[in-house]
């Protein structure tokens, strides 16, 4: 029998160099690894370990690389033709893409939609030699948006920081199991005020506070940020060991860092903390009746007849979300409108059919409903947190407007301390409560005052610990800036030295006497105006204290103090700014949109957050000079590269 012929063995090969200067292959070879090779043409990594430089010969005969390559000539030949003969024509048609690209964006249109619409322009506008020119599907949609307008956007808000001290902020949120980290910067710019903008969006499912602080570090060192004075890192949550803010303090060597904790969060916490020394969970109580009826509409139309029956209008019951910072007190609110149809269709039902959480509010109410006159003590728990939530939620409503500024902070923080303070003093638990109280029994009095009473201990007890009250805070010391009184040295200098801020005392106290000077007519001026605009729009508009300082830095040159408003006016108040990215994001990742990917979400927040122009004033600014960088770089295919990801035509 004859023995198996025996394979031959094949030699390794490694890459050469000498082959990336062959005159057919050095306009596309590179050298990927010790026995790989790249082609940038079709953009595919082959081994050469087996073949040699004949692998090399291989994927240059191929089909697809050859049309590639008469592609590439073809277009250079053609790009050359056209930017010569009908280059001021080619603008305005990439003008026009860029514009209804930038619409899109702006409006959350789906890349379908912007696709389909493009195909109808030459019909709508027949006559129109630009329209009938417009060739903008949905990749290069994506291509304008993540390599044009999203590195462009980025570019300006950073030429826009400049060497101004800024403050950064993150929170993390979840698409799917997906962990997404927006970055947001926060500064003042004398001529334009309080400026917010992104300058990253990443994905990590490391969720330490190291790995955090390392995102945010390579964050400033790749747009170029790393060497500005950061002055405050906010977030919702910090921790006492081992936080975010710590770790950057040690990386960035940031012995001052001011912590930016989110207020409206603080507020929230508050009032949880305090309604969970009560006997009866009224937020829970909440959630147990919007689930009796939120997917029964067997149950929704037996409420709706005791309504009738009552003679009152059917209101939707509404759902408590736990981390939603206006959802308790509206929805307490909701149940007390409802209540008096609720219990009688729970009454009616009976023990055996209730939940065990809502009958402990009924079982006092034996077989029949009580009337108006009558309170029973499970009650009198809901009046008591619906009066007291309405405090915290016009709290929150303040600490989350568009023009509360950390100057204000002190005086919001404080005014609820003394509301609290001053109910607990003088056992003060709402009206109705007061009304009804003294008809309960001994016994049932003393519990509830009891209850309330601790209730306001720990709310104040967790106030405080987590909002500086001293009078060395940084809260208590910047809130002269709040400019409600003529500024004083003294104030001036002891912030300054708080926040280690180098200035000319000398200068300093000049600056602060002209200002002083000015302020008054500044005040009074913008008073008269912004009550014009009040009467012309018909809404209350409240006075932006930092659109205040922009008109008095208009007035003076006033150096020292620019310093010290730059240094804390950049310091976030809260951190509605990111929450507000992390809506957008939702709106416009929509559960339609499955194919979009991370990078294009990050592309589309870029350009929705960093341009601060409506779509009008966008037309406006292409035709700018300003704009001639960013017309050429669509133009010419120049490109502000973002690193890329697979097409997402959704």
């Amino acid at each position: 029998m004859a023995e198996p012929e025996k394979k031959k063995s094949r030699r390794l090969c490694s890459f050469k160099d000498e082959w990336l200067q062959l005159p057919e292959y050095r306009n596309w070879l590179t050298k990927a690894s010790e026995d790989s090779g790249y082609c940038s043409i079709c953009r595919v990594q082959f081994t050469v370990k087996f073949d040699s430089v004949k692998a090399i010969k291989h994927h240059a005969e191929t089909k697809g690389h050859r049309i590639k390559v008469q592609g590439q000539v073809w277009s250079s030949t053609s790009n050359k033709v056209s930017i010569k003969t009908d280059n001021a024509k080619e603008q305005h048609i990439c003008t026009a893409e860029l514009l209804l690209t930038y619409h899109g964006v702006k409006h959350h249109h789906s890349y379908r939609s912007q696709d389909c619409g493009n195909k109808l322009y030459h019909s709508i506008f027949p006559d129109s030699k630009i329209a009938s020119k417009i060739h903008c599907g949905m990749t290069k949609a994506e291509a304008l948006i993540e390599t044009v307008l999203a590195p462009h956007s980025l570019k300006l808000a950073v030429q826009d920081i400049g060497s101004t001290p800024f403050s950064m902020a993150t929170d993390a949120s979840n698409k799917g199991n997906t962990v997404l980290f927006p970055v947001a910067v926060r500064y003042f710019n004398k001529d334009k005020g309080l400026c917010m903008s992104i300058i990253d969006f990443f994905e990590d499912a490391d969720e330490t506070s190291e790995a955090i602080a390392n995102n945010l570090r390579n964050c400033l060192q790749n747009s170029g940020l790393i060497q500005n004075k950061i002055v405050a890192y906010g977030a919702v949550n910090f921790g006492e060991n081992k936080s975010v803010f710590l770790h950057l303090k040690q990386m960035l060597d940031l012995p001052n860092l001011v912590p930016g904790y989110c207020s409206a969060h603080i507020v929230h916490n508050t009032a949880k903390h305090g309604l969970n020394m009560l006997s009866y969970d009224v937020e829970y109580l909440v959630i147990k009746v919007f689930s009796e009826f939120s997917s029964s509409a067997k149950n929704i139309s037996e409420l709706k007849e005791f309504f009738d029956f009552m003679e009152t209008e059917y209101l939707e019951i509404l759902h408590q979300a736990p981390k939603r910072f206006l959802t308790l007190f509206t929805a307490i609110d909701r149940l007390l409108k409802d209540w008096p149809a609720l219990k009688s269709y729970f009454v009616n039902k009976g023990e055996e059919d209730v939940s065990r959480a809502i009958w402990a509010f009924l079982a006092e109410q034996e077989d029949t409903v009580s009337d108006d006159e009558t309170v029973t003590l499970p009650e009198l728990y809901i009046y008591f947190v619906h009066n007291i939530m309405s405090q915290f939620n016009n709290t929150i409503k303040v600490l989350e407007s568009d023009y509360i500024q950390v100057t204000e902070l002190y005086a919001i923080f404080n005014k609820l301390r003394r509301e609290i303070q001053n109910r607990q003093e003088k056992g003060f638990y709402g009206y109705k409560v007061t009304q009804f109280l003294k008809k309960l029994p001994l016994n049932e009095q003393n519990k509830f005052v009891g209850d309330a009473q601790r209730a306001y201990t720990r709310m104040l007890q967790y106030l405080e610990k987590w909002f500086d009250f001293s009078e060395n805070s940084f809260y208590k010391l910047c809130a002269p800036l709040n400019l409600d009184e003529p500024l004083q040295l003294d104030k001036l200098c002891a912030l300054s030295t708080n926040l280690n801020i180098q200035v000319n005392i000398d200068e300093l106290f000049t600056e602060m006497c002209v200002l002083n000077d000015v302020l008054p007519i500044l005040k009074s001026s913008i008073n008269d105006a912004e009550s014009t605009q009040c009467q012309q729009q018909e809404r209350h508009h409240q006075i932006n204290v930092s659109e205040v300082w922009v008109e008095l830095f208009k007035c003076c040159e006033a150096p020292n103090l620019l310093r010290i408003v730059q240094h804390v006016f950049a310091v976030p108040p809260s951190n509605a700014f990111v929450e507000r990215v992390f809506s957008v994001m939702k709106n416009l990742w929509a559960d339609e949109r499955t194919r979009l990917q991370v990078d294009m979400v990050k592309a589309e927040l870029f350009v929705h957050f960093n341009y601060k122009m409506t779509c009008a004033e966008f037309a406006g600014f292409l035709q700018t000079g300003v704009a001639k960088e960013l017309v050429a770089a669509a133009t010419n295919d120049q490109k502000f590269q973002l690193p890329r990801t697979s097409p997402c035509p959704v």
